[in-house]
């Protein structure tokens, strides 16, 4: 039960996930912890039926903003009076990405696969082999793709997934330089964006304010405010003018919104 609290809340009901012996963090609601595990238990070990109870609730529906008043009082969101604010784990960011361009292979099982790889990573690498996968593979959700220790995949690593040589309880998350490098220039987002421009001028007309709230609508689910429609506005046309190619145009303005803060952090 705390596992599937921390995944949904950012933190467990005992912090220390991975130590719930007296070294560990005491439980900031043992009550609360108690009744999801007998309720589990009593429910038939029904996974899918635990995390509808907790997203259904009111303490999961707050918003994520900081109130003036708890800002002292509970800075680390310990009585959950608001939403918790996290960035997503490195296998969500790129299937966002895939999901709202419209590439996203959500089918379920079978073997691992090789998604595209920035050029150059294989030179650094022992004797290692990549063979990038086709079709609707190349598409899959990150959660197949291959580990391969000599050659993790750039993207996971990027984003601080777990090395496979050791069992993690939690993921630690920290901000460099190359994760913004690699939703610039990581194949597998370019390609994302390319997609997701060609999907906004098919469906959203030919006025660029339309296109611009559909892309806003689809990439991060809110319209866009005014000065923000008003600058990718201008982004779009002076790329449009700079490329010369309506499609190119469209998937630099894509490709800024897929780099945003917002589209890879849960509100």
């Amino acid at each position: 039960m705390n596992r599937i609290w921390q995944e949904l809340f950012g933190t467990g009901i005992v912090v220390t996930s991975e130590d719930f012996g007296l070294r560990g963090d005491a439980p900031t609601h043992s009550a609360l912890l108690d009744w999801l595990a007998v309720d589990f238990v009593e429910s038939g070990w029904d996974v899918k039926r635990l995390v509808k109870t907790i997203v259904s609730s009111a303490t999961y529906q707050q918003s994520s903003r900081i109130r003036e008043e708890l800002a002292e009082r509970d800075p680390s969101n310990t009585l959950l009076a608001r939403q918790s604010r996290f960035r997503l784990p490195a296998e969500l960011i790129r299937d966002a990405a895939l999901s709202v361009s419209g590439l996203l292979n959500t089918h379920v099982g079978g073997p691992s696969v090789r998604p595209p790889i920035p050029a150059g990573v294989l030179e650094v690498a022992y004797r290692a082999k990549w063979e990038e996968s086709k079709g609707p593979d190349r598409y899959r959700r990150g959660i197949y793709t291959l580990v391969q220790r000599s050659v993790p995949y750039p993207q996971l690593a990027n984003f601080d997934a777990p090395s496979s040589l050791a069992s993690y309880s939690r993921r630690t998350t920290s901000t460099t330089p190359l994760q913004s490098l690699n939703l610039l220039n990581d194949p597998v987002f370019v390609e994302a964006a390319q997609a997701l421009g060609a999907r906004v001028i098919r469906e959203a007309g030919p006025s660029t304010e339309a296109r611009v709230q559909y892309a806003f609508e689809t990439a991060l689910g809110r319209p866009a405010a005014p000065d923000e429609s008003q600058w990718l506005r201008d982004y779009f046309v002076g790329a449009r003018a700079a490329a010369g190619s309506e499609a190119a145009a469209m998937t630099a303005a894509m490709s800024v919104l897929l780099n945003l803060d917002e589209f890879i952090t849960r509100e």
